[in-house]
């Protein structure tokens, strides 16, 4: 016989509203509550009937991309562009049409969510994973509804296409290191999300492998106003620094390009380096070094990872980890060819 959410709430001794409110990751419920009940629906099987079950079992042609972010500091730079631009045209190739999703506030992926549910729009969603709860994502789980994170969520396992922060930060820095630079300072983004986490680690892996022991950083949010106010911290606080690591690019090259110059420094002489790389580095005096990453691959990769879901084939290894790739230029001394 099947369950109801009733029968739940009466295993559960609590409200149907408050099964209701776990099922749809709301906040507002206490982790002993959600845990005894999570538990129980998993245990019995228990399945909601809705309109987002019968996504699991009819097809729409149509992907979800779900951005944790407010459009204007999205969709504005090139990093989610790209990778929308691989999704786009794998998806093509695969006869998926693509809807585009962001929110009104950081993280905040609840709502987006409910109208997919509610709508039964889509087959599956890749989603950026960056500050999404385990409880937004648990609904999904429970709704049976594919999805693919893009970056890893360090609360919830789950298939997910990542970019290898540890092995670009330790390519830049080692090069920075191998050119002559003992003083490197380094500009983060937020502090809570993963992949920072992982070039901060690179950031002082790398140093003392080559048995450098200054180090100097700070974390800054993406919006101009928060970059020049961290950086120029960093600057005024380590008067002795020779060279500069920026851990993103877009806002945070332009805001410290225009810093380091209003300082006059030079950067062909102080160093610096970013993760991330743009055509126009080749335009900029001197060129940058930087790290390239497979944004557009990721995209493309991604797709092909939610079609396996979709279709009932889960791979068994959840991470699919891209390398990426170490741009010379003049911005760290050596002269090298682009190639």
């Amino acid at each position: 016989m099947k369950l109801t959410i009733n029968q739940i709430a009466e295993l559960a001794q609590v409200s149907k509203g408050t099964v209701s409110k776990v099922l749809n990751g709301h906040k507002g419920i206490s982790a002993p509550t959600r845990e005894r009940i999570l538990k129980l629906i998993q245990q019995l099987d228990y399945h909601p009937d809705s309109s987002a079950r019968a996504l699991a079992l009819q097809k729409t042609g149509v992907l979800a991309f779900l951005i944790p972010h407010e459009a204007a500091t999205s969709l504005t730079g090139s990093y989610w562009t790209i990778v929308l631009s691989g999704i786009s045209q794998q998806a093509t190739q695969m006869g998926y049409n693509v809807m585009i999703l962001t929110t009104p506030r950081e993280g905040d992926i609840q709502g987006a969510l409910n109208q997919i549910l509610k709508r039964s729009s889509v087959d599956g969603l890749i989603i950026g994973s960056e500050l999404v709860s385990k409880e937004s994502l648990s609904t999904l789980v429970l709704h049976k509804i594919p999805f693919v994170l893009l970056g890893q969520n360090p609360d919830f396992q789950h298939w997910c296409i990542d970019i290898d922060s540890l092995q670009g930060t330790t390519l830049l820095i080692d090069h920075m290191v191998r050119q002559g630079f003992r003083k490197i300072g380094a500009l983060f983004g937020p502090a809570q999300y993963p992949y920072v986490k992982e070039r901060l680690n690179g950031y002082f892996k790398t140093l003392a492998s080559h048995g450098v022991e200054w180090s100097a950083h700070t974390f800054s949010g993406y919006d101009a106003p928060a970059i020049r106010t961290n950086l120029e911290g960093l600057l005024d606080t380590h008067p002795d620094m020779d060279a500069l690591y920026l851990a993103s690019g877009g806002d945070f090259l332009i805001e410290a390009y225009k810093i380091l110059k209003e300082r006059n420094l030079q950067i062909s002489e102080f160093g610096l380096g970013v993760f991330d790389d743009y055509p126009f580095f080749d335009l900029l005096t001197p060129r940058i070094t930087a790290i390239r990453q497979p944004l557009f691959q990721a995209g493309q990769q991604a797709v092909e990872l939610l079609q396996s879901l979709v279709q009932g084939s889960p791979p068994d290894k959840f991470l699919v980890q891209l390398k990426t790739t170490l741009v010379v230029r003049e911005s760290c001394r050596e002269l090298t060819p682009v190639k």
